[in-house]
């Protein structure tokens, strides 16, 4: 699926995912086939101008001198227009840059961002577990708790990233990173366990902590199917993805507490490289059906 280099000279997509930990960017030959060659990854930089020219440096040497478009999955909320990012708390210098402008000039071609959920979705409804389904979501569990959902109905398609990871719990009275008290993400999130725990969720084998996240994560989901009519999940990231009781623990306990509706958990079927090949596809998804 991978190679480290590239040189077809016909027109190629980029696929970029700018992770909290490391980057990848990977190049498609077609939007028909998930496949992709992978042509660099490295740590992801905290300053936006390193960052930017670290990209631009792996692809002026991947052997492509023809590209039809670059499409970029980052965490972080984008600004309306598409074009810069507005909130991401794990990359501060990134916020209000003229990302796509940077990006796109060297190579003169598109340039489109999306939230990596954002992302995830569109690979997974494209290629994924979620390709039949007209109401759906994509949820990553890992360094934080996010979302995207979509909805079609006949010609009409909305794909929204939404903060399902700051609905407010009751009861919970948890400061969480976003500076809000009572976040769900304060019992799901990677990085904000790791912080109240000394180490890495990885580590963890209670499985009266598995007991608790679960009812927790279960709580914000089956309020996601009561509020959006989303039916299906493609579900992804680190924790989910190394833990593969998660997912049939978490549907048993929204089975325990939905009525009137269903929702059934997937997980995802591209795994980890979601986020990758949606951004890949954000270049033949019209502007209109994505709100940032």
């Amino acid at each position: 699926m991978h190679s480290d280099t590239a040189t077809d000279s016909a027109p190629v997509y980029v696929g970029v995912d700018i992770g909290g930990t490391s980057t990848r960017l990977g190049l498609f030959q077609t939007l028909e086939s998930p496949e992709f060659l992978r042509v660099a990854q490295f740590l992801t930089l905290q300053s936006y101008e390193q960052q930017i020219q670290s990209m631009i440096d792996a692809l002026q040497s991947c052997g492509v001198s023809n590209f039809a478009g670059i499409g970029v999955s980052i965490a972080g909320k984008i600004a309306k227009e598409g074009r810069s990012v507005i909130v991401a708390p794990n990359l501060p210098e990134y916020l209000h840059k003229p990302f796509a402008h940077d990006l796109s000039t060297p190579f003169g071609c598109p340039v489109r961002l999306a939230h990596d959920t954002v992302c995830g979705l569109l690979g997974e409804k494209k290629f994924g577990n979620v390709r039949d389904e007209d109401r759906c979501a994509y949820l990553t569990i890992s360094t934080g708790t996010g979302a995207a959902l979509q909805l079609r109905k006949a010609k009409t398609v909305l794909t929204i990233s939404i903060e399902v990871g700051h609905q407010i719990l009751d009861g919970n009275t948890r400061l969480c990173l976003c500076g809000q008290v009572g976040c769900l993400e304060t019992f799901t999130g990677g990085r904000q366990l790791e912080l109240r725990l000394g180490h890495s969720v990885a580590q963890v084998t209670d499985t009266a902590f598995w007991e608790t996240f679960s009812d927790k994560l279960a709580l914000g989901l089956v309020n996601l199917a009561q509020l959006t009519k989303v039916e299906a999940v493609a579900v992804s990231g680190a924790i989910a993805l190394n833990n593969p009781f998660l997912v049939p623990l978490l549907q048993q306990k929204v089975n325990a507490l939905i009525t009137g509706t269903a929702l059934e958990l997937r997980l995802a079927k591209l795994a980890a490289n979601a986020p990758i090949v949606g951004a890949a596809l954000l270049l033949e998804t019209p502007e209109e059906t994505i709100v940032h």
